[in-house]
């Protein structure tokens, strides 16, 4: 059975566990990365949504933001000093870009003002920050009149296991637990769907069964091969489960 990956976020996780070492960090990082056919699903599911200015919480170096070039503007957020300059050496030909070494927890701030996003992307980093609500809140304070906050988080805490504690999840969310979320933290809640059922089985029987720290290697590149195929499964038979949960919200002021 195959899984998806759900590394570390280096310097944004709240961790409940024992932190990783900085290797096993930048080595689940780099292996991410790899996973072209995964990232550009996840940024195929979200697409729809995204509009004008974006702002990315927790960029990384750039595994997704590589996908949104084209937009008018794009601002990362990422704490880590290595991975913000990394990705700024990436994008550096993109004046359109900028990578904002910063905490959500200073954000809004001067390079990243309140207000002046139309969409505002979370993606596997809301499971690593005990406040959920709090870092909501931020992100709705980042949004423009009418902006969206767009969360791709780790899906049911039935399949929570030795993983998620080793990756720093405080935890996994639903469809339910993730609206009850947005609402305490002001965001009116306007689409939401699991994605990778099979990564559900998957998770659950690495982290879960066989209590592994990591994704293997091996698995995390043949599921990366099968991505194709299981997109194409579930866009005819949409399941009421997966291992990841998509929300997109706006702010209730707006």
């Amino acid at each position: 059975m195959t899984t998806a990956l759900h590394p570390p976020i280096d310097g944004i996780r709240a961790q409940p566990t024992a932190v990783p070492a900085d290797a096993e960090v930048r080595t689940s990082l780099e292996l991410l990365s790899e996973l072209y056919n995964y990232n550009h699903w996840i940024f195929n599911k979200i697409r729809p949504f995204l509009r004008g200015r974006v702002c990315e919480i927790g960029c990384g170096i750039g595994t997704i933001t590589q996908f949104m070039l084209n937009h008018e503007k794009v601002v990362g957020v990422e704490p880590s000093a290595k991975s913000q300059r990394a990705a700024q050496e990436r994008f550096a030909e993109h004046l359109n870009v900028e990578i904002a070494q910063r905490f959500l927890s200073d954000c809004p701030c001067d390079t990243v003002p309140a207000g002046k996003f139309d969409s505002v992307i979370c993606l596997n980093v809301l499971e690593h920050i005990e406040d959920d609500v709090d870092a909501l809140q931020r992100m709705s304070q980042l949004c423009a009149p009418k902006g969206r906050v767009i969360i791709f988080v780790p899906a049911h805490m039935s399949i929570y296991g030795q993983m998620d504690r080793s990756f720093g999840h405080w935890r996994r969310y639903n469809r339910k637990t993730l609206r009850q979320t947005f609402e305490n933290a002001g965001l009116k809640t306007q689409h939401s769907f699991y994605m990778n059922s099979l990564g559900y089985f998957g998770w659950w029987l690495q982290g879960r069964l066989l209590k592994r720290n990591q994704v293997p290697i091996e698995s995390a590149r043949l599921f990366n091969r099968m991505v194709p195929f299981l997109d194409a499964i579930e866009r005819l038979l949409p399941l009421p489960f997966g291992q990841s949960v998509v929300m997109v919200g706006t702010p209730k002021k707006s």
